[in-house]
């Protein structure tokens, strides 16, 4: 039954120190049975310190439940298990030692670990955005908030979380009225409102907002996302509903366990080998093993691989059934013995092979002990008087205490007993009663050897009717007592095996009446052990089962086979546990008599699994309400996942999207995967100009943000990168660009006109001097210039005139801010000679 055990087995003292291991603790730690035994339990764990508290902790309790360590192996390797142990007591009741199993429990430190890593996952791509990101409940309250919208608000997020969601915008009404407005009609498009910050800045911002769904398919509360529209407004984009992940669990089904021999031939098979093959037993047993896989060569080089090297671990095979269904499985095999040591065959078992092994290892036990040992020697005979002095001995008992007959004779009865004070208390009995009946003693030979005897003895009279001795008879029951002895033990253990067990057991009859239930069972339904034996099983567990076609009771007294299933069980109180059941039947002298069901709760695994899909649900609507494209991609540059905005901006497709290079949607390939080697080498990058190029040939100028995420280990697994749509902003630079030349161009011509103009006036005494404007456009910029010639040419000594202004606009330049005075202006050209002529002829 131990080695029957997948999971480490170990016993241990109140010491600490290991008595006993399994193989399977043998493998976890890759030390040899030898090796173990005798050193202390503790050892061979990452914190010795806690695992001898838990040794303690058994001894102090009585039991450790679900004791988490951590397994060193030899080799590094390292296996994180959870240890049930409880004491074992000898035939006094005293507590010799404690038996510990330990489960490992590394894919439920996986899923935990997953979650964690979705966590992060959530987290980054909150943070990534550079929109401020909400999430808020059925009330408006806010849930969780992103970098983006702390820096907008001016707010901590501890300051944000659990306040109204209206309460950060100039009309809180409208905003209040827009978060319900989603629960309404699911989403919420291109929603207006003015966000106010702590220093009373306004920012007029677009909202997109839908709600998301539990695994159950109920709103919990909704996604906001506010794009900043005073400079993009132009970059809107529609945000389509939350897409769901599903990603489905593989169910187990039980254990297909084969025995065959050194040719590899079946010589028998279980139920669950039946119905994974879809053939009988009389199909199966006399065949060849390896014709039941898809690849016979390789399966039939394992079964030949455990008589070679004794056993076969994590072998992996393909089986295939009657109806062509095909299952990978990992065998484990080892050989097995007759009682003289002799390989005569091979077990078989593909995958968790631990009730499978227990119910075979213990028929090979009750076979062993059935047969037991022929006892082959005469009974020592002895007789002794009143005093208890030996007055004549057989064969027998000369052998038995390696003296000679005249050593014995003559000496007390007694002291060829280990006790000899109970001996001698049993030898005057037998004058008290006139007989003694099983009278258990131990025989010492004259070389130390023991041996554990049955006395019968009774008097016998001389010929006056006197008592004149009694003759005493000796049966060796030494072989017998060991094995009442190890039977005892066995059936103890066989008991703590199913006690200890982490699935909850119970053993119920033909009559639906439990009679006998491990403490998992008890723990599970929450009642004490008198409140459930002797009710009907569905009185304490009931469920779809109960009263149908598919009861595993029915099934097995009809001589149906029963599936595990997964199926939903109730209690007494109403409350629902999901389990994994299973159902074996019982049978006495070949009669049914009941079964034995098995309940896996799966309650964390359940939850484990919806968690898990509601943050894959919180992450797809975390890339979706960005407007901004959104990928993820992994050291390669490779594209793990994008969002709608990206779909939209390439032209290109999800499927077609992920997979392929990040690098294959820019103009500049080499300078994309440049930049996304980058953030890797820097843990993020901003401003990563780049132009994405579309499916249609549409090219877009954006700014990228990348940062990488991180697992539970705070190993980098890859990177977001959010695209900003630049393509105005450069327009607008370029534009810029080319009016400040413009400008330039003409403050040179302005210069070069003022430097001509008062060289002119200096060197030929001019008297006047004619600007003329007609043409000019009525900016102050380009006016301005102009009138500051003439007035330093009047500061020269000349007069000057600008022509070709009209009237209303010289007032406009007046109210402009251009100064005029002490400058005279006229309409016409004609008009500015006519008066430059009159002003030289009156000087």
């Amino acid at each position: 039954m131990i080695e029957a055990s997948l999971d480490p087995l170990v016993t241990f003292d109140q010491n600490g120190i290991i008595m006993d291991v399994n193989a399977a603790t043998v493998r976890v730690t890759g030390r040899t049975r030898e090796e173990l035994i005798g050193t202390p339990f503790a050892d061979y764990f990452t914190k010795p310190e806690k695992a001898s508290e838990g040794v303690m902790l058994v001894f102090e309790t009585g039991e450790v439940r679900d004791y988490e360590l951590v397994i060193k192996a030899r080799d590094g390797s390292e296996t994180i298990v959870a240890y049930n142990a409880s004491v074992y007591k000898d035939e006094t009741g005293q507590v010799v030692g404690a038996f510990a199993a330990a489960r490992d429990i590394t894919l439920s430190k996986r899923a935990d670990q997953e979650i964690q890593n979705l966590q992060n996952y959530n987290r980054g791509l909150i943070e990534v955005s550079l929109d401020p990101l909400v999430t808020f409940n059925h009330e408006g309250i806010i849930l969780d908030v992103n970098e983006a919208t702390i820096k907008a608000t001016g707010m901590e997020r501890d300051e944000l979380i659990n306040t109204p969601f209206a309460d950060y915008f100039t009309d809180p009404e409208r905003a209040y009225k827009g978060a319900m407005e989603v629960f309404e009609t699911g989403e919420v498009r291109d929603y207006e409102l003015v966000m106010k910050a702590k220093d009373g800045t306004e920012t007029i911002v677009s909202y997109n907002a839908s709600v998301y769904k539990d695994q159950s398919g109920n709103v919990v509360g909704a996604f906001g996302a506010a794009r900043d529209i005073t400079e993009s407004k132009r970059a809107e984009q529609e945000i389509r509903n939350l897409q769901r992940y599903n990603r489905g669990l593989i169910e187990a089904s039980l254990d297909p366990l084969v025995t065959f021999d050194r040719n590899g031939i079946i010589l028998d098979v279980n139920e669950a080998k039946i119905r994974i093959t879809g053939r009988s037993r009389e199909e199966l047993i006399g065949t060849p093993f390896s014709d039941h896989f898809t690849d016979p060569d390789r399966a039939y080089k394992g079964a030949m691989k455990v008589f070679e090297t004794g056993e076969v671990r994590d072998y992996e095979l393909v089986m295939k059934a009657k109806d062509g269904a095909e299952t990978i499985v990992s065998y484990n095999a080892s050989v097995y013995k007759d009682q003289y040591g002799n390989v005569v065959g091979a077990f078989g078992a593909a995958r968790d092979i631990t009730e499978s092994k227990r119910a075979e290892q213990e028929i090979q036990n009750l076979q062993r002990y059935n047969r037991g040992l022929i006892e082959t020697s005469l009974d020592p005979l002895v007789t002794f008087d009143h005093e208890g002095i030996i007055l004549d001995v057989n064969e027998a008992t000369i052998k038995a205490t390696g003296m000679e007959r005249d050593e014995l004779i003559n000496t007390p009865f007694a002291d060829y007993f280990t006790d000899p004070e109970r001996a001698y208390k049993g030898a005057m009995e037998v004058f008290e009663t006139g007989e003694v009946r099983d009278y258990e003693l131990v025989m010492k030979s004259k070389d130390g050897t023991e041996a554990i005897v049955a006395y019968n003895a009774s008097v016998y009279k001389d010929e006056t009717g006197q008592v004149a001795g009694a003759f005493a008879a000796a049966r060796d029951i030494t072989e017998r007592k060991n094995a009442e002895i190890a039977l005892h033990e066995k059936k103890a253990e066989l008991d703590l095996i199913f006690q200890i067990a982490a699935d909850g057991m119970c053993v119920i009859d033909t009559d639906k009446n439990i009679i006998k239930v491990n403490k998992a069972f008890l723990r599970m339904v929450k009642m004490d052990e008198d409140e459930i034996i002797g009710k009907k099983c569905y009185e304490i567990l009931g469920g779809d089962l109960c009263y149908s076609e598919e009861c595993p009771l029915e099934k097995k007294k009809n001589g149906e086979s029963f599936l595990e299933c997964e199926t939903i069980k109730k209690l007494s109180d109403g409350k629902e546990i999901p389990v994994i059941l299973n159902a074996a039947k019982l049978e006495q002298n070949g009669k049914f008599v009941g079964i034995v069901e098995d309940f896996k709760d799966i309650t964390e695994r359940k939850l484990a699994e919806e968690e898990i899909q509601n943050l894959h649900r919180y992450n797809r609507g975390l890339i979706e309400v960005s407007l901004d494209p959104l990928i993820t991609f992994d050291h390669n540059g490779i594209i793990l996942d994008v969002n709608e905005a990206t779909i939209q901006a390439t032209g290109v497709s999800r499927e077609e999207l992920i997979n392929t290079p990040f690098a294959n949607y820019f103009t500049d390939p080499e300078k994309a995967h440049k930049g996304a080697m980058k953030v890797f080498e820097l843990g993020e990058v901003r401003n990563y100009e780049l132009v994405m190029k579309a499916r249609d040939g549409t090219e877009t100028i954006v700014a990228y943000n990348a940062s990488v995420y991180r697992d539970q280990e705070e190993n980098v697994v890859g990177a977001f990168a959010a695209a900003r749509d630049i393509t105005e902003r450069k327009r607008s630079e370029h534009e810029l660009e080319e009016t400040i030349q413009k400008l330039e161009a003409y403050t040179n011509r302005i210069n070069r006109l003022m430097k001509t103009t008062l060289e002119q006036i200096t060197e030929e005494k001019s008297k006047g001097v004619i600007l003329d404007v007609t043409g000019v456009p009525d900016d102050i910029e380009i006016t301005q210039p102009l009138i500051n010639i003439a007035r330093y040419a009047r500061q020269f000594g000349a007069t000057c005139i600008i022509t070709g202004i009209k009237r209303e606009v010289e007032h406009e330049l007046l109210e402009l801010g251009a100064i005029l005075a002490p400058i005279t202006t006229e309409r016409s050209l004609h008009d500015g000679l006519r008066y430059t002529i009159a002003i030289i002829d009156e000087n």
